[in-house]
């Protein structure tokens, strides 16, 4: 979910830089000068408007489901960049919370770290865990960028690649699903590229996975304990007529690990609007299949980023 333009990005961004460089409250006192060099010595926030992309429900930078290869934050490859998100997704039995933040180094090297809050709601007792049970992970992760720029005038593609480490919090449930771990890795390699002219941008990410629900139910299971390959793609349309706005889809597989809750795969469509670089707004529909053995689980997704 990027939101550049589809006019070569040269009057929007310009402007969108512009509003960027002002400050947020002019009648207030500024910094110091020395405080302000300081400041934009580690975060530049040179880059266009939106290359950083949005935050994944795993942290990353990238779409709402799919990780892209992006790197978090506006900062140059002479400075840092940083952004902290908040989603929400309420599907038929369930509801996620999800809150991280990235660390971008020299538009090289980005950091994430993200933290799951899955509610069962009233479907917890149903499921014999108790009502309102909650589920909670947390994602750490690193993705570097090997060449490209999604944003550059040439055909090459941004590509990265990256890994995460994740921690469930409840082994004894974990386990009762027919669950192997509650700790699990993913290793992912993507490629993003946007097509200004056309207004089109587009990221396929191979992922090797064995996470449940992305890792919500653990890893492995009594089906298949192995790392298989998983493919996401993201679609965006960037309309010329509204800068700051893309619409899109997004599709993300799913391996088949436990025989108690087999896995759906997962699609979206999604807006996004980026206010400027200190403010995204996303909003989706979300369909994800089969959860912990209820299906249809389709609903809405709802995000908020912030970034420098």
């Amino acid at each position: 979910m990027l939101a550049l333009t589809a006019t070569g990005l040269a009057q929007p961004v310009t402007t969108r830089l512009r509003q960027s460089q002002a400050p947020a409250f002019p009648n207030e006192a500024q910094p110091s000068d020395q405080e302000n060099l300081t400041f934009r010595s580690l975060f530049d926030g040179k880059r266009a408007l939106g290359t950083s992309g949005l935050s994944s429900l795993e942290g990353a930078s990238g779409g709402g489901i799919a990780t892209w290869a992006t790197i978090g934050g506006y900062g140059s490859n002479k400075s840092m960049g940083m952004a902290f998100h908040y989603s929400y997704v309420n599907i038929t039995n369930y509801w996620d919370q999800n809150a991280g933040a990235v660390l971008g180094i020299h538009d090289r090297v980005e950091i994430s770290y993200s933290h799951n809050f899955f509610q069962t709601r009233g479907t917890g007792a149903l499921l014999g865990i108790g009502r309102g049970y909650q589920f909670d992970l947390d994602t750490g992760g690193i993705k570097v960028r090997l060449f490209g720029h999604i944003a550059d005038k040439t055909l090459i593609p941004q590509i990265s690649i990256g890994g995460m480490y994740k921690h469930d919090g409840d082994s004894k449930v974990i386990h009762e699903v027919g669950s192997k771990h509650v700790n699990g890795g993913d290793a992912y390699v993507a490629v993003t590229k946007l097509f200004p002219k056309i207004g089109l941008l587009v990221d396929t990410t191979m992922r090797l996975t064995k996470g449940n629900q992305w890792g919500i139910l653990g890893f492995g299971g009594d089906r298949n304990d192995n790392y298989y390959p998983q493919f996401e793609g993201s679609l965006g349309y960037l309309p010329w007529f509204a800068p700051g706005l893309v619409v899109g889809v997004e599709y993300r597989t799913k391996p088949r690990n436990q025989n108690f809750t087999p896995e759906s795969n997962w699609f979206d469509v999604y807006a996004s609007y980026f206010v400027n670089k200190h403010l995204n707004i996303t909003a989706a529909y979300v369909s994800l299949g089969t959860i912990a053995t209820f299906r249809n689980q389709t609903g809405v997704y709802f995000s908020a980023q912030t970034g420098f």
